[in-house]
């Protein structure tokens, strides 16, 4: 029967590895190992859930994965130990780390209920985690597990403890990780490997780790999610800290490849979604609402208004045809600044609030087919109009690029196309969704080009506020003042949000038609200067290009995967330099 049972519902991925420990260790071995599981799950769960099950979820599955592998040294190269202390030590490692292993599997099985099983057993992270597993040589295998991926493992687990996330089941591990890594160092008694062998191999794995584990978006996302922004731009520091001091133990540094792309994706990822943020309390309404809606999705509440735009003359073309699109956007970022509530926004069902005025305005990229994407702007209100509007036109340019350039990239390597839609359908039907953070974005579109005048605009998981302008039409108001009817220039706009983000009591409409006198007044009081971008295209798009093909060069998966989050999602707040990590001692001047 269990027979049958194996073919018909197979094992989620983790137990072979750690029942192959088991079965190696004796009965009192076995013995001290379940009396610990007992102490730590005496109660059940072994801490509080203070974030969405999903972040967790996802980060115990991979603490599973990643532990699974810890078993496999110690269980294979014991017995090629050469002195009965580091046999000793090795035996220690072994107990521990199947014990580690269970506790994350148990924990992550605990999570995944009602759920048959956890998330799917991750074939990328295995490939990182089998290539010191098929290690032939003890002398490799000691140096690549103890002495760097264990410091790797330990940083993540002490990350977690640090911020609170489980810390009773992290303080555990981390007294044993650490014991892990300090003994480490007593293993090189047993001398090193060719020198160019084992750089080759560090290098590979350095290079797994970079292509295989951290570009791995479900996992980093909801690892980041729980640390929060700041404490995980320290993760990513102290770890490659950990790493270099580990290296330096055996005369070795870091491969370039590691030091030009260790910040790369913590960059990318953290511009897309903008960081300066801190978490809010939540009404007692609030937190009723948030037992009954889920992510962002249909508007809670969806409000039109009227805005008054006649001073911009629109029907008589007096100002450039992006005049409204900027001033709109202009307006909004004063509103954000002037109102902090209209900086709240919803993430994992709790409330955060940005310190700056996020807007993003939805744009349709030209010769890219149906394909449409957004551009944000941090503060754009302190901008002169012309400098946003040359901004806008710079931002379309770099979409453009990147979406064209992916499209190259995949006929030429097909499988990347594959990958992305694996997690289309694996987002849109799996039992665990991708875990992507809200953020304090408020998004503009324009759709009055297109004639329409009335509309309900749905809200993306991400959103929490969303401002769709439609047809402006000329009307007949009536003046108070002179008794007549005035013809005015009327633009209807569309407010769609989340009540668990905004209260629509707030009197929106008066407060962007102040916003918007004062950024008009702004514009005219500093000039409507000529839009060129000449001297643009010839700085930072020549760097960005180049610094695309390197990448793609050394690291096809993290430059197509920058291509395609560029094309949808373009930060203008974002400093180029941060993603690339600057390589000559000159560079082009960037430019605004």
């Amino acid at each position: 029967m269990d027979e049958l049972n194996t073919l018909i519902k197979p094992m989620w991925g983790a137990e072979k590895w750690i029942l192959e420990g088991w079965n190696k260790i004796n009965e009192t071995e076995k013995a001290s190992i379940k009396q610990r599981l007992d102490d730590l799950f005496k109660d059940g769960l072994p801490f509080k859930l203070h974030h969405d099950k999903l972040l967790y979820v996802y980060t115990f599955a991979l603490c599973a994965q990643l532990e699974c592998l810890a078993i496999q040294v110690p269980l294979r190269f014991e017995e090629k130990m050469e002195t009965p202390e580091f046999k000793q030590q090795m035996r220690r490692q072994l107990l521990d780390e199947i014990f580690h292993a269970i506790v994350f599997t148990k924990v992550v099985y605990m999570l995944s209920a009602p759920a048959a099983f956890p998330p799917e057993y991750n074939t990328n992270i295995e490939i990182f985690c089998d290539f010191i597993r098929n290690e032939q040589c003890p002398k490799i295998g000691v140096v690549l597990l103890n002495l760097v991926a264990e410091g790797w493992i330990e940083g993540f687990f002490r990350s977690l403890y640090q911020q609170n996330i489980a810390p009773n089941v992290m303080s555990v591990i981390l007294e044993d990780e650490s014991r892990h890594v300090h003994e480490a160092d007593l293993y090189r008694t047993i001398g090193l490997p060719n020198v160019a062998v084992l750089r080759d191999k560090l290098e590979s794995l350095e290079g797994l780790m970079l292509t295989h584990f951290m570009l791995e978006p479900k996992y980093f996302l909801a690892f980041t999610a729980l640390l929060g922004s700041s404490a995980a731009a320290d993760f990513f520091e102290n770890m490659n800290k950990s790493h270099v001091k580990q290296l330096k133990k055996i005369n070795m540094v870091p491969s370039k490849r590691w030091q030009r792309e260790i910040q790369m994706g913590p960059a990318l990822y953290g511009n897309m979604f903008p960081l300066g943020t801190q978490e809010i309390p939540m009404t007692p309404v609030r937190q009723i609402f948030m037992t009954q809606w889920n992510e962002p999705g249909d508007p809670t509440m969806v409000g039109q208004f009227n805005l008054d735009i006649s001073s911009l003359e629109f029907y008589s073309k007096k100002y450039p045809p992006e005049t409204l699109n900027t001033l709109m956007l202009q307006a909004i970022s004063q509103i954000l600044t002037k109102n902090a509530a209209f900086r709240t926004y919803l993430s994992f069902k709790k409330l955060y609030q940005s310190n700056a005025a996020y807007v993003g305005v939805v744009v349709k990229l030209p010769g890219c087919g149906a394909h449409t994407g957004t551009i944000t702007y941090k503060n754009c209100h302190l901008m002169a109009a012309p400098t946003l509007a040359i901004k806008i036109r710079q931002a379309l340019e770099m979409m453009v690029y990147c979406y064209q350039k992916r499209e190259a990239i995949e006929k030429i390597y097909p499988h990347l196309r594959a990958g992305m839609d694996h997690m289309l359908f694996d987002c849109a039907y799996g039992a665990y969704p991708y875990p992507i953070p809200g953020n304090a974005i408020a998004s503009v579109s324009n759709i009055g080009p297109a004639g329409f005048s009335t509309v309900i605009s749905p809200l993306r998981r991400t959103e929490g506020l969303k401002f769709t302008l439609l047809a402006v039409e000329k009307k007949l108001l009536w003046n108070n003042e002179t008794s007549t009817f005035d013809a005015r220039d009327i633009l209807p706009i569309s407010l769609s949000s989340d009540h668990r983000v905004f209260d629509g009591n707030w009197p929106i409409p008066k407060l962007l038609a102040g916003c918007f006198d004062e950024v008009f007044q702004r514009m005219l009081a500093d000039g409507v200067n000529p839009l060129k971008n000449d001297k643009f295209s010839k700085t930072v798009k020549a760097y960005f290009i180049k610094k695309i093909d390197t990448l793609l060069t050394t690291n096809l998966e993290a430059g197509y995967q920058m291509l395609v989050m560029l094309q949808t999602h373009w930060p203008d707040y974002m400093d180029i330099k941060t993603l690339f990590k600057k390589q000559e001692t000159k560079e082009p001047e960037l430019v605004d």
